[in-house]
């Protein structure tokens, strides 16, 4: 996990929320998956238990705080 972290392995994907009342957009979520060299794409399910053992999560956690915030600026270009 810390290897996957310092090669930047994770990635994020957005997901929409929609206002169940009105039906519009009102936000959006973060998904982080595990982009393994070797086997692809992996859920979270898999790795997020690894990362809460470790003591990896709260550096895990930050990354995605950054990468999100940080895309979420006007003019920023996505990483």
């Amino acid at each position: 996990m810390r290897r996957a972290l310092e090669r930047e392995e994770f990635r994020l994907f957005y997901q929409a929320k929609a206002d169940s009342v009105t039906g519009k957009i009102c936000g959006f979520e973060a998904l982080l998956r595990w982009e393994h060299p070797d086997k692809g794409m992996i859920l979270p399910g898999e790795f997020i238990p690894v990362l809460e053992e470790t003591g990896l999560i709260v550096q895990a956690g930050e990354w995605v705080l950054r990468t999100a915030c940080g895309r979420s600026r006007p003019g920023r270009q996505p990483a």
